[in-house]
């Protein structure tokens, strides 16, 4: 062994000391390299995290929207609070929260006091959500089983200045908690809130004007009266596009039309109304004189998500029912109205007799009255009492109505070409303001372009 003066190693004895001391550095490096990185991955973790939250109750807010809007269009009756199935009862959910009221400003009557919050809780195996529609107080059911889904709870609000428009505010959350659980202490992982305006397409958007509307001519034999006092519309018992033959003739004597005091009952009669005409044979399908009054083509009409559609043909839809017959047809009708329908649309003939009524005696009331409009013929062959508007549409044919009951129909008869009342019957057609104005508030509700926001400040 060699040994240098002093006794120093030689240097290339030395070499071992400097690498354990490189190599120290180097671990002290890479510990301080993998603890930086593992930070920034658990600082990630963590944000990823908070975003598939965040994203997770901002769907389940977007989902309370649209349940919120397809229930407010859905008028089939729903079961006793806090049901939000279909049921044998008297109200719609568009009833039990925002209530819609004739003559009311707004219209939409919405308890913003204490207000009850529909919502649900979501499976995630796809089965249904469970859903809670309570008339009062403010925390729905969703059960306590339920604690760890996501869910969301919606309420409602009057907006100011617009009588046919309504807010809708929707809350989404993780899992229980507040805001989706109101009376809940607990917070949720993740809350979100969105909220929207809808406006109500009105269901009569343009009030025909007068008991009976015919595009071409009008005649009423047999036993038909015909009814308007509304000042509004300068008392128009009947418009035709051509001839009107009241009673046996128009020979004053014989009018069956009742106006306005000190007004002649002759003119309140309008025929040979030339835009009326005009408007009748400006195209073959008759979609320009349907428009004039319901704002929408007879297919936009027909396949309107709140149409109840009675057929001889096959069904491609839910609401939808078959028929073979007037009077099988006339039992459709009427069993849809039991479960709340009010706007029809039917290419079969149509008759109602003391068998096959609505379970109220009544077609429509003065509160929800009936839009019925179809290429088929409606006959009231019974002691029954209709509110609404009733629309043929039978191309060049006439519609022909021999009802051979004593019925009142307050509101308006329309056909497209000319209207023919013979038959035994006695029918009272009465216009009625107030039930084209009750309507407004039963229409379509649609999302107004532009007003979705992500939080809860003004618009």
């Amino acid at each position: 062994m060699r040994v240098t003066r002093a006794g120093i190693k030689p240097p290339e004895l030395q070499r071992g000391a400097v690498a354990l001391v490189v190599a120290l550095v180097l671990v002290f490096g890479m510990t301080l390299v993998a603890f930086f990185a593992n930070r920034d991955v658990i600082f990630e973790q963590r944000t990823s995290a908070n975003q598939y939250r965040a994203t997770r109750a901002l769907e389940a807010a977007e989902a309370g929207l649209e349940w919120a809007l397809a229930r407010l269009n859905d008028d089939i009756y729903i079961a006793a609070s806090p049901a939000c199935t279909p049921g044998t009862g008297s109200q719609t959910f568009r009833d039990r929260y925002i209530a819609p009221t004739s003559g009311a400003t707004p219209i939409f009557q919405i308890n913003t006091a204490n207000p009850p919050q529909p919502g649900c809780s979501l499976a995630q195996d796809g089965t249904a959500a469970a859903c809670s529609c309570p008339t009062s107080g403010t925390d729905p059911d969703l059960g306590s089983s339920n604690d760890d889904l996501p869910r969301f709870t919606v309420r409602f609000n009057p907006v100011t200045g617009d009588p046919l428009a309504v807010e809708i505010i929707s809350y989404g959350c993780t899992n229980k908690g507040a805001p989706c659980d109101p009376g809940s202490t607990a917070t949720p992982d993740g809350t979100a809130v969105v909220r929207v305006l809808l406006m109500v397409r009105p269901r009569f958007p343009n009030a025909p004007g007068a008991g009976l509307i015919a595009g071409h001519a009008a005649v009423t034999d047999g036993s038909f009266e015909v009814i308007n006092l509304d000042a509004e519309s300068n008392g128009i018992t009947i418009n035709a596009g051509t001839t009107v033959q009241l009673g046996a003739g128009t020979n004053p004597g014989n009018l069956s039309v009742t106006t306005l005091p000190g007004t002649p009952p002759r003119a309140s009669v309008l025929d040979n109304d030339p835009t009326l005409n005009a408007l009748t044979n400006a195209d073959t399908t008759g979609d320009l004189f349907f428009q004039s009054f319901f704002g929408e083509t007879q297919v936009q009409y027909r396949d309107n998500p709140m149409t109840w559609i009675i057929t001889k043909g096959s069904c491609g839809r839910d609401r939808c029912t078959s028929c073979s017959d007037g009077l099988d047809c006339g039992r459709a009708v009427s069993n849809a109205i039991n479960k709340g329908v009010t706007q029809f649309w039917a290419d079969a003939d149509v008759q109602f007799t003391n068998g096959n009524l609505p379970t109220s005696g009544t077609v429509g009331t003065k509160e929800k009255p009936i839009s019925f409009a179809g290429s088929a013929g409606i006959e009231l062959k019974a002691e029954l009492t209709a509110y609404g508007m009733f629309f043929v549409n039978k191309g060049a044919a006439d519609w022909d109505y021999s009802g051979s009951g004593n019925g009142k129909v307050f509101g308006s008869f329309v056909s497209r070409a000319t209207f023919e009342k013979g038959g035994s019957g006695n029918l009272d057609l009465i216009y009625d303001a107030n039930i084209f104005r009750t309507g407004q508030g039963t229409g379509l509700l649609v999302r107004v372009p532009g007003s979705w926001r992500d939080s809860e400040t003004a618009y």
